[in-house]
Order: C-alpha cells, then structure tokens, then sequence
C-alpha cells in the first residue's frame, strides 16, 4: 500500500564594482537571455539549478561557484550570493569542461568603493515577513568584507509554516594586483516546518480541488535541521598563467523530520493518511577543483591550455524510518490525529568518491570564431552499507570529453555545435522498491546541440539551440517491483531567448523550450510504461518586461507571463495536467530619503488566480500557489 515511501578561468574578476548591495537589484535588467537569472530574491528564465532542458544540472555535477566545480549538498543562503547564472550552449563557452544539461555559476556578493549597509522587510509569500541586513565593508582598497543576517516567517500555499534564520560572509583579498583570495561562510537554520501532504490516486485522474491556504497536514510533522556552506577560492594571473582553485563544503541536515502522504485517494478526496518519519538524516559533501592555464599568441590568434583537477567527498546516512498508517482521511479537510509514538532503526550509510582528471584547448580568433575540446579521466566509486548487510560498490572509470565549435560568418551572427559526454550519480533504489537504498551505478549521459545567436539593430539579442540528451532511465519495474534501468530517457528540444531593449526605458527578456521527451525500451515496448516520462511539459514560455515610465522618474512597472503546455502526470502516460498561463505584475518605485537610496516594491503574482497541479516523482500532487501580494521596502545606509 506505502509504494511511495520513499569560467571558467575567466578574466579574473578582480575589480572592485561600486555596486549597491540591494536597492539597484533587479533579475530582468540584469539578465543577458531568458535561460535563467537570479538576482537577490528574484528570478527569470526558463530554467533553474534543477531543471535544464528536463534534467537537473546539480545531478549532472554542473554547479560552479564562481567557474569553479562545487557538489551542493544543501542551498546556500542568499545572504551571501549575489546572483546566478545558467550558461547552456553558447553561453557556456569559456567554461571548462561542461557535463550535459548546462551550467549553474553562483556568485557571492562583493563590496564596493562605498560600505553600504542595506536594510530589505518584506511581506513575503502570503504576508510572511522578512528581514534582511547585508553589511559591504571596504575595510581598503584590498580588503573587503560583506556580512548577512536573515529571518524569515516562511508561509506556504498548503496553510504550513516555518522559521528560517540566515547568516553568512563573504572576504576578499588582494594581496597583489593580479591575485584574489576569497573565503565564505553561509548557514540558514529552520524548524517548526509544517509539512503539506502530498497526494497520490488511485486512478487516472487529478486529486479534487483543495481550498488553499486551509492547512489539513498534522502540526507535530515538522522538519528541523540547517543547511551550511564555507569554503574558499584563490585566484591569480601570473603573466600569461592563470590560476584558480577553490575548496568547499556543503551540508544539509534533517535533524527531525515527518512528510505526509495521502495513498490511494479515490475521485471523493478519501485517501490514506500515512506519515513517515526520521531523525538524524545528513548528507555532507567535500569538493573542489584546481585548475591551470597559460594563453598563447599567435597574431589574432589566442590559444589557451588547461590543466584541471577537481573531485568531492560525500557522505550520506538515511533510512530507518518510521512508517505509521493513520487511517482514512479526506483531503483538504483538517484532520488532526494523536501522534504516534515513533520508532526508528538504523540508518544507511552512502559515500561516494570522484576525482577528475582533464586537459582543455580552447582557441580564439576575433571576427571567425572560437574552438573548445577537453577529455577528462573520472574514477567514481560509490558504497552503500545498509544496516546488517555487507557494503555495496559501484565503480566506473569513464573517459569523457567534450567538443565546441562557433563560426562568426558576419559581425551579427554567430553558428555553434557541441557534443559533450558526462557521468551523474544516480543515488541510490527508493524506499518503495523491493531493492530499496540498493546502490545504482552511475549514468552515463550524452548531449548533441546546434545554435545560434543574432544580434538585430538596436541591441536586441536572439540566442536559439536544437538539443539531443540522453540518458538511461531509472523505474520500478512493474514485474517484480525492482528499481533498475528500463530505457533510455530521450529529451529532443528546441530553446529560444530574446532580450534586449527594444525601446527606451523597456527591458526585455524572454525564453522558451519546445521539448519532446520520450522513454525508449523494453519497458516501453511491451507496454508497461509509457513513452513519455512523468513530470516533463513539452512547452514552456517565460516573458519579462520591466518598464521605467520617462514622466515618472523613480517609477517603474514589470510584468512576468509563464506559460506551461501539458504536462505528464502518469508512468503510464494515462493522465496529463492541462495547460496553464500565470501572469505577474509589479511595480518599483525608487527615490532618495536624504541621502539614503531607497526602492518600494509591490509585486502581484498569479494575479488570475490560476488553480493547478504540481507533479512530484512516482506521480504525487500538490496544488500550486495562488494568488498572492507581496511588499517590500530596501534601503542601503
């Protein structure tokens, strides 16, 4: 019944900035395309950290910390990053050794000239106030200092609610002119995290509607724990060599948690309630990267060598749930229930080691084009020790590489085409399969990709690819109910973005993605799965526009529209979750209090009120947000 328990060595950025710390933030002004941008608590474009072209670039190892190679454990707070990037395709280009599925660069914040001290409260999500103080010290002209605190009352769509407390720092020195060095500390702590159930039928249908906001989950299912990222990067060019290399740590914990689900609901709301517990559950990850380089001139021509070291460290105990069965229950309806007492056994014990070995050539020539190629030797080696049995290793050595090409035909224009190989973790079988927490070897995956980029008259920028990815695909085998490798999970896809500004004061930027994903293999051929995997839309539209109006200096208006096609929401490919278009709007007005820069934001989102559906892995529902006014006012000191 439970079955689903369960830069790139870029031009070293070593200028100072005069930037304000968070009055002058703004994600669609800043945005270079619509593949995705963060800027402070605001994001545009079509992808994130977990979702490039369909998959996660986090999975994939792509996730940089200022060009340099970084295995997340847990999210690090945004006290102390500036912003980040999603670079896929040309965009990518100067980044060493890309895995398929894009990259995602984080930045941390920097201080100035200026100390500024900025000052954000917040109504948040359905009037869950925030409050954040950043502190940028330019102790001198080579040192400077940027501190962070948070605290937030978290209140979500389902009626649940939860306290975070942020805090972070960020130093950087220059010891010399052509060298950085860069240390960082960020944690955020959260408890009393109310958790909102998650919905499964039993049966191709959608879950009936529930009213928002009403919490029906069960006040002692809450999640404690803390997420924590330090680490340190140093970088320097030395005459014609560069040098970068950087060390973190990424932690994330669940002290305590409990997650609800409600099994089997039928087409009246009536499920059963099931609660799973655990205590004690850590993943913690130690990774990093150094890298070398040294450019050569041949007239127009600049050639670059690189040599490159990264790897992790990661560590991972879970299991040893509690699994209590409370009964019949109907959805949307508050339900509270005595909280059982609750026995947990032993945890798993999961470890996995990488080290990566590459060598990169890239070459550049103004006004033709640009060539990328780098191979990597990767020893992977992942444990799995459950309790009483004896410990699990998967190994792979994979050579891997990677290949770019860009022709610039015309000073406007410029061609690409990529093919690049990668390995991902694939963790490990979910609790709901007879082979749970079984250790799974790690995927081999493959991406193809064409493009271009158009720069039109007046500063409007076209970028469009064509991507082939390919990875094998993991589900429990409905025949004996083993989590193994079933096929091949295709995603063929077109992606388009559009920024610019098309006329004065008007900011621009728009994305894309027409994907079609498909399953291949035994599974799908014999009819036991269907050949479109669960939770993956075809279409998907994000368009931004920030406005500043000329006859009101200070004030400006914004709009966000996303459009989602259908999306899977069956293995079996027997339900979909219909279309949806959500329109936000906003304005931002900016003025001087003395001398105080000062910005007052109000932002409407999903202002039609849309009603839908989110689909989680192994096809759970939980509704998504409604209708909500958020306020804020930022002043940097």
């Amino acid at each position: 019944m439970i079955r689903r328990t369960g830069a790139a060595l870029i031009a070293l950025a070593l200028a100072d900035p005069a930037l304000a710390q968070r009055a002058d933030e703004n994600a669609v002004r800043e945005a270079e395309d619509g593949f995705g941008k963060s800027v402070g608590n605001e994001s545009v474009g079509i992808y994130a950290s977990g979702d490039v072209r369909g998959f996660s670039a986090n999975d994939a190892g792509n996730a940089r910390i200022e060009g340099l190679y970084f295995d997340r454990a847990g999210g690090i707070t945004d006290v102390v990053i500036r912003g980040t990037t999603v670079r896929l395709g040309l965009t990518a280009f100067g980044y060493p050794f890309p895995a398929p599925t894009g990259i995602v660069d984080t930045d941390l914040r920097r201080a100035g000239d200026d100390r500024v001290v900025s000052v954000r409260v917040s109504s948040g999500e359905y009037l869950g106030p925030d409050l954040v103080v950043d502190a940028a010290i330019p102790v001198s002209d080579r040192l400077g200092v940027n501190f962070g605190f948070g605290l937030f009352d978290d209140q979500y769509v389902s009626g649940a609610s939860a306290w975070f407390v942020s805090y972070g720092n960020v130093t950087r020195w220059r010891p010399a002119n052509d060298v950085e060095l860069t240390g960082f500390f960020a944690r955020y702590d959260y408890g009393d995290e109310e958790q909102s159930p998650t919905l499964y039928t039993d049966g191709s249908f959608l879950p009936p509607k529930v009213e928002r906001r009403r919490f029906y989950g069960q006040q002692w299912a809450q999640w404690k724990g803390h997420s924590q990222n330090y680490g340190g990067i140093a970088k320097a060019k030395l005459g014609e060599w560069n040098i970068a290399a950087g060390l973190f740590n990424s932690r994330f914990t669940r002290d305590d948690f409990a997650s609800l689900y409600f099994d089997d609901v039928a087409r009246d709301g009536v499920g059963q309630l099931v609660v799973v517990s655990g205590k004690d559950q850590r993943a913690a990850s130690t990774s990093g990267e150094f890298r070398v380089s040294r450019v050569f001139a041949e007239g127009a021509r600049r050639h670059r060598i690189l040599l490159s070291a990264r790897g992790r460290r990661k560590l991972s105990d879970y299991g040893g749930y509690d699994v209590a069965e409370l009964g019949d229950a109907v959805i949307g309806v508050p339900d509270p229930r005595p909280e059982p007492v609750r026995t947990y056994g032993a945890l798993t014990e999961d470890q996995v080691r990488q080290m990566s070995y590459a060598a990169g050539y890239e070459m550049r020539w103004p006004g033709v084009g640009e060539l990328n190629l780098g191979i990597t030797r990767t020893d992977y080696r992942k444990t799995v020790t459950q309790p009483g049995q004896a410990a699990d290793t998967r190994r792979d050595r994979p050579w891997l590489w990677n290949a770019a090409l860009a022709i610039t035909p015309t000073d406007r224009l410029t061609l690409y085409g990529a093919t690049t190989r990668g390995l991902e973790e694939s963790g490990t079988a979910p609790g709901n399969a007879t082979n749970r927490n079984e250790a799974l070897p790690a995927l081999r995956t493959r991406q193809k990709e064409l493009g271009l980029r158009y720069a039109f008259p007046g500063g409007i920028r076209l970028v469009s690819a064509l991507f082939d990815i390919r990875k094998p695909y993991f589900e429990i085998d409905s025949r004996d109910g083993v989590y193994r490798t079933l096929g091949t999970v295709i995603h063929r896809g077109a992606e388009f973005s559009l920024s610019g500004e098309p006329i004065a004061g008007l900011s621009l930027v728009a994305g894309a993605v027409l994907l079609r994903p498909r399953v291949t293999g035994q599974a799908v051929d014999e009819g036991r799965l269907g050949d479109r995997p669960i939770g993956r839309t075809g279409v998907l539209v994000d368009v931004n526009a920030d406005y500043r109006i000329a006859a009101l200096p200070g004030i400006s208006i914004d709009m966000r529209v996303v459009h989602e096609g259908t999306r899977t929401a069956r293995a079996d490919n027997s339900l979909d979750i219909p279309a949806r278009t959500v329109v936000d709007i906003g304005a931002r007005y900016r003025t001087t209090v003395g001398k105080i820069p000062t910005v007052v934001r109000l932002q409407a989102r999903n202002v039609g009120n849309v009603y839908g559906w989110r689909v989680f892995g192994g096809g759970g529902f939980a509704p998504m947000p409604g209708r909500r006014i958020l306020a804020s006012l930022t002043a940097d000191f």
